[in-house]
């Protein structure tokens, strides 16, 4: 299909110049010089044909108010002729043609929140409104309530130009240094006066062939190989020339309002390549193509210069269109020239040439192949062109290589005789009398009308096989493509008219938004307009009919039995739902439920009721697995509604059958629904319809159980009764009310959603977190009923699947394995202990075989048998509540089949009716209705990833740059996904469009009744009734946050409260815990003071020992002066007298010695007791007692001070004790108000909702009452601005005449 990308600066522009814009190129050229010059009528068609490979060509019409000539070569004059033309300027005048679009750079806006936040504050302290703040300034008062609105809507996520802050800071009295950081301000300044272009310069349009229009040129001999490029230009052009009629118009204003006015035509200049990117270092496959660039702009025929196709959404529009033809001119042409014939692939279903074998399509198509592997099958466009571009290799130079030469050799070596193939595919032109003959000279044969309108319009494979219309753009492109062998490109047009007028099929539709664009009729089919009649006239015509009906005293009893078994007590929503579906007695009936509402009990509890009067009941769901669930959860036997449909087609239907209960009705198309209901009216089965059109809607065309829902008056299920978290809660909430972007914000402030840059950075995160959350559980089985991974699509739950995989084989966790052979060439290994999920049905039960296999089991791998069947084993319920483990074996020839994948991670949709503990999803790919059921699988945490780049169009990309931080990624992320969420619609009624909507077959209360709906300015009815819609639903959302936010500070509370109530009830107490804690580190400081004492007298007998052997050596040397005869005389000697000295010396010096060590040990000793008290837990405790003061010097007044701590402790016990005491009364105190205050806001929330509620029935009921109601609140909130002004303007008058005397403080 064709791909239109934006182009948005330089740098894009220069890679479109460069002539191979993403491609392989060659270098050596390939002209057409062998063929015979054109008529001079062909010369611009001649000067296109004669291009080579990656060389550049001006493409059409408008070229000439430039200079340029239609079909001639970009030399480098023309090329910087291009370059000029992309930035809006006139290539040889140098004039700017259109004005460049410019922005304020990203860098230089702050969030909005903090400003809000900050101008609320300063209010309140002033005791005023907020708005009050702005009293006289309306320029700013006006950004001030847009800067509210946004704000309201993208929360933190919203952000302002630094200059616009300044000024609305300024005339509120504040100053930005006071709210924002320092940094912050500083990096914003910096790009205060910075601009970015945001103008598409350019638009790229891709134009390829099937697989086999390339693979066969491929293969030509060269010279009819160059007479096959040469008409896939032709093709081009005239498929190009269409598109100009089509979108080449600009759009101009007159009188405020917006008309298309003509053009000269468009300026671009078109490119073919031959070859896709390389892939493995290897060249790349032959990928015939061409590459043409539009230039966002046109000479309009007031002389004017403006931006193209209303802003490019025309070419958006019209590419699918313009692909078609030109891939129809294509087929046209190529069977006039060569006689090609085509067959439709089942696969992909384009128009493949005969003969040319289907594996050797996929042969050259490897480049394909490894983008979908990448980004999938079943990707947007955008995402395969991102990995398109983030894969890319760099050129080969092939200069030397024979490309085509190449592939020939390829196609020999997989066994094909290239010649025969080839003759057999392009056997030459057909005859005029053979069976290839053309219906004259106007060109092929064209299917008839009639044979088109069966095809476009059939009901299965149609314009509205999946969408109840269509616009006459994707009208245009079905019938170029329903033409096997082509059409004249002025003939489409025309055919698709006839088409239209053909009988039975197309029903044009009123029309709808704006008529600029061309081509913008919608219509819708005629099988459509009955099924929906079908739908609507049954539920009106089965209204009160009886059917089923029970006792009001029956439905009681019914009740009563099932409250006895459930073990609860049904709420008041709940009870009135059940005694609504069994006292009714309406033939058609509807209950809308939010997720979590419980609407399968609530079945139980009325087949209980249907049981004891003998009614037969049967339930019908669009899965297996989920008719399985609806059994097990309510005992209601259920099958498919395929199932249903084929009993209907063969005769047996709902015969025997009182009640149907269609389970996730809003998922059933209406022309199931039609089928069904129809069959009920017929055995007068009454057909109650559950679900929830906020959730997943149908497959194809729905709104027939809402429009059910709304004809009947059924009843709604509002409560979550789900998810434990109340944040989550809270912002479901709000989703449900359209604020999905609010919604959004909240479970991001709340930790729930994680951003990445890239989709696999995304899916390595999400399996991080995975692989940390299933260590939480016992067994495989545990992990299977409380984790779950999903994502939108296929492709992206097979990546899932095989990460964790992986992940579990890496740890060891997987047995035996074994690789098994798919279809189409794709492969699964599975290991004993993989999860995986059953993909088909086998109702082996049926044929005594065994239990049950469904389409949606998750189960385990528990065997793979030497002959490699496998043996799976998954746990059911019992009806008791108990649980069983099921097993089967598979045979291989079931695993080829596809009766098997992998099942760690399952699709959004293939969840439905899931409940478990955690849902980890991955966001690319799910629109609001698909996001809905996903991040409401989980009791206790959804979790949510995005990656950013795969959600940002290239353009903003291109204009903000990468991301700095986590922050903005999480921004841009949220911001990216809103803006896609935004686009989705809910299924409606296309009748409507037709006919007034039919009126609800309950009746409308009369007239007189009207007043019941309490005045809006009645506030004891109506305390809300005043507020404008915009804050109505503001004051909803911020109230719902605070809800959620103070019962989570409640529960925290509640739990806080019962730790410490637990923790004073404990024997011994806290206090007495510490008391002993302390007194242990109190008997270990003080043994150490009691060895400080020891130390300090061992160190005073050392000094007395020292202090006499001092002595004593003294007095010896003091002898040593005396003579011998005196020494002898004295009964000793010198010899003896040295003796003494020595010892008295050796004993001095030991006992200095052992003076020193004691007093060292007593110090020590005497800092580690104290030390031992002052770095204790009880050091605080104990400061009154000195126990952070200076350790004292002396040993026994350390220790009289320990004995002084001690002897406190049973005081300091008890003061820990009653401190604990009163904490825990405080926190229990605070948690009855956080819960009351939680429950007023609950309660502020219900009033708020029930004012919601109150004006959406007014206006159903009593519009003109609406009316009035919304011009006399408006008129009272200007009256009340009025006067607000008015009392701010008096305030500063006040300010401004008051005197320095009057108490105002001068500075002097």
């Amino acid at each position: 299909m064709a791909w239109v990308t934006g182009i948005v600066d330089d740098g894009q522009v220069e890679y479109r110049l460069t002539g191979h814009a993403g491609c392989y190129v060659r270098h050596d050229g390939e002209g057409l010089a062998g063929q015979s010059r054109p008529d001079v009528g062909d010369q611009v068609d001649y000067r296109m044909d004669a291009t080579e490979d990656g060389t550049l060509v001006w493409i059409g019409e408008g070229l000439t108010e430039v200079g340029q000539i239609p079909g001639t070569v970009l030399d480098e004059a023309g090329r910087h002729a291009a370059r000029a033309l992309a930035k809006g300027v006139h290539p040889l005048t140098g004039e700017q043609l259109v004005r460049t679009e410019l922005r304020a750079h990203p860098r230089a806006k702050l969030t909005g929140a903090r400003f809000v936040a900050a101008v609320e504050a300063a209010a309140e302290a002033a005791g005023c409104e907020p708005a009050d703040l702005f009293a006289g300034k309306p320029k700013q008062a006006k950004k001030w309530a847009t800067l509210t609105r946004m704000v309201h809507r993208k929360g933190e996520r919203h952000r302002l130009q630094i200059d616009s802050l300044h000024r609305l800071a300024r005339a509120a009295g504040l100053a930005l240094e006071d709210v924002y950081d320092a940094d912050e301000l500083a990096e914003a300044r910096a790009h205060e006066g910075e601009r970015v272009s945001v103008r598409i310069r350019a638009y790229d349009l891709v134009a390829d062939l099937p697989k086999s229009d390339s693979t066969l040129w491929a293969l030509l001999a060269e010279r009819h190989e160059k007479e096959f490029r040469a008409l896939v230009h032709r093709a081009k052009r005239e498929a190009f020339a269409e598109l100009e009629r089509w979108i080449g118009y600009g759009l101009a204003g007159e009188n405020g309002e917006l008309h298309r006015i003509a053009t000269g035509g468009l300026l671009g200049w078109s490119v073919e390549h031959q070859s896709a990117r390389p892939v493995d270092d290897t060249p790349g496959d032959p990928h015939l193509h061409v590459h043409i660039v539009i230039v966002n702009m046109a000479r309009c025929e007031d002389g004017r210069w403006r931006a193209i196709a209303n802003g490019g959404m025309d070419l958006h529009r019209h590419a699918k269109a313009f692909d078609a033809l030109f891939k129809a001119r294509v087929r046209a042409l190529a069977h006039e020239r060569f006689g090609v014939l085509r067959t439709r692939s089942p696969r992909t279903g384009a128009w493949e040439v005969e003969g040319i074998p289907e594996p050797l399509r996929d042969h050259y198509s490897r480049r394909a192949a490894q983008v979908d592997a990448l980004a999938g099958a079943d990707a947007s466009r955008e995402e395969k062109l991102r990995v398109s571009t983030e894969t890319r290799h760099a050129k080969h130079d092939t200069g030397l290589i024979d490309l085509r030469a190449t592939w020939r050799r390829r196609a020999e070596d997989l066994g094909h005789d290239v010649d025969a193939m080839v003759a057999a595919a392009a056997p030459g032109p057909p005859g005029p009398d053979g069976p290839l003959a053309v219906a004259g000279p106007d060109g092929p044969r064209i299917p008839s009308p009639e044979r088109i309108a069966a095809e476009v319009f059939d009901p299965q494979h149609g314009l509205t096989a999946f969408d109840k219309e269509f616009s006459r753009a994707q009208l245009l492109a079905r019938v170029a493509d329903a033409c096997p062998l082509g059409l004249e490109a002025s003939e489409l047009e025309a055919l698709a008219e006839r088409v239209l007028e053909v009988e039975g099929y197309a029903q044009a539709l009123p029309p709808r938004g704006s008529q600029l664009m061309a081509h913008t009729e919608r219509y819708t089919t005629r099988d459509i307009i009955r099924a929906e009649q079908t739908v609507v006239d049954q539920a009106r015509v089965r209204h009160a009919d009886g059917s089923a009906r029970l006792s009001p005293g029956q439905a009681a009893a019914a009740v009563s039995v099932f409250e006895v078994a459930a073990g609860f007590t049904l709420a008041a929503e709940q009870r009135r739902v059940v005694e609504r579906l069994l006292t009714a007695g309406h033939g058609v009936d509807a209950v809308v439920g939010v997720a979590g509402s419980g609407k399968t009990s609530l079945m139980e509890a009325c087949r209980i009721g249907w049981d004891g009067v003998g009614l037969t009941y049967a339930g019908a769901s669009l899965s297996a697995v989920a008719a399985q669930n609806l059994y097990e959860g309510s005992g209601i036997p259920s099958r498919t509604v395929a199932a249903w449909l084929q009993r209907i087609h063969d005769g047996d239907g709902l015969t025997g059958i009182d009640v149907l209960v269609l389970d996730e009705a809003a998922m059933t198309d209406d022309r199931s629904l039609a089928a069904l209901l129809t069959e009920a009216a017929r055995t007068g089965t009454k057909v109650i319809a559950i679900g929830d059109p906020q959730q997943l809607q149908a497959i194809g065309p729905g709104g027939g159980f809402a429009e059910v829902h709304r004809l009947v008056g059924g009843e709604t299920l509002v409560v979550n009764r789900r998810q434990k978290d109340a944040g989550e809660r809270a912002a479901l909430e709000i989703w449900r009310t359209g604020a999905r972007e609010q919604a959004l914000n909240l479970l991001a402030d709340r930790g729930r959603v994680h951003a990445t840059d890239s989709a696999d950075d995304a899916r390595r995160s999400l399996l991080t977190a995975w692989d940390e959350a299933r260590a939480r559980y016992g067994d495989v089985y545990d992990m299977l009923e409380n984790l779950v991974v999903l994502a939108a699509r296929n492709h992206d739950a097979a990546l899932l699947n095989a990460g964790a995989q992986a992940l579990r084989r890496a740890a060891g966790e997987l047995g035996r394995a074994h690789r098994y052979a798919l279809p189409g060439g794709d492969h699964l290994t599975l290991a004993v202990g993989d999860v995986v999920r059953v993909r088909t049905n086998d109702y082996r039960s049926r044929r005594g075989a065994g239990p049950d296999i469904l389409n949606g089991y998750r189960a385990v791998v528990t065997d793979i048998a030497d002959d490699h069947r496998v043996q799976i084993t998954w746990r059911r319920e019992n009806g008791d509540g108990t649980t069983r483990t099921d097993q089967a074996w598979l045979t291989v020839d079931q695993v080829a089949a596809g009766a098997l994948s992998l099942g760690y991670a399952m699709t959004i949709a293939a969840s439905q009716g899931l409940t478990t503990d955690t849902a980890l999803v991955y966001g690319l790919g799910a629109n609001a209705y698909a996001l809905y059921p996903g991040i409401t699988r989980a009791r206790t945490a959804n979790r949510l990833w995005l990656p950013t780049a795969a959600l940002e169009a290239p353009e903003t990309r291109a204009r903000l740059g990468e991301p700095h931080d986590e922050t903005e990624l999480l921004e841009r992320a949220l911001q990216a996904y809103a803006a896609l969420l935004r686009q989705d619609r809910a299924d409606t009624m296309v009748g409507d469009r037709l006919r007034a909507a039919p009126e609800p077959v309950a009746p409308s209360a009369p007239a007189a009744d009207e007043p019941a709906f309490p005045a809006w300015n009645d506030h004891d009815a109506r305390p809300y009734g005043a507020l404008p819609a915009a804050q109505l639903e503001a004051r909803l959302a911020k109230t719902l946050r605070a809800a959620a936010t103070t019962e989570d500070a409640a529960e925290e509370r509640t739990r806080r409260a019962r730790e410490l109530a637990a923790a004073a009830a404990e024997e011994p107490s806290a206090g007495q815990r510490t008391a002993q804690a302390a007194a242990a580190v109190l008997a270990a400081a003080d043994r150490l003071a009691v060895r400080a004492q020891q130390e300090d007298g061992m160190a005073h007998r050392a000094a007395a020992t020292a202090a006499q052997a001092e002595s004593v050596k003294e007095k010896i040397e003091a002898a040593f002066g005396r003579s011998r005869l005196a020494l002898r005389l004295a009964g000793t000697s010198r010899a003896e007298q040295q003796a003494l000295l020595t010892q008295y010396t050796r004993q001095l010096a030991e006992a200095r010695e052992e003076q020193q060590r004691a007093e060292h040990a007593a110090a020590a000793a005497r800092r580690q007791a104290w030390q031992t008290l002052r770095t204790s837990p009880y050091a605080e405790a104990l400061r009154a007692h000195g126990a952070l003061s200076e350790a004292p010097d002396d040993p026994a007044v350390m220790r009289q001070r320990f004995a002084a701590m001690h002897a406190h402790l049973p005081t300091l016990a008890a003061q820990i004790d009653t401190a604990r005491a009163e904490a825990a009364q405080q926190a229990r105190l605070e948690a009855v108000a956080l819960h009351t205050k939680a429950r007023d806001l609950r309660e502020a929330a219900e009033q708020l909702q029930a004012e919601q509620q109150v004006r959406r029935h007014t206006s159903a009921q009593a519009p003109q009452r609406h009316a009035a109601d919304e011009a006399a609140r408006t008129a009272a909130l200007q009256q009340e601005q009025r006067q607000s002004a008015l009392r701010a303007r008096q305030t500063r008058e006040q300010a401004g005449h008051r005197q320095p005397g009057d108490g105002v403080r001068t500075g002097m």
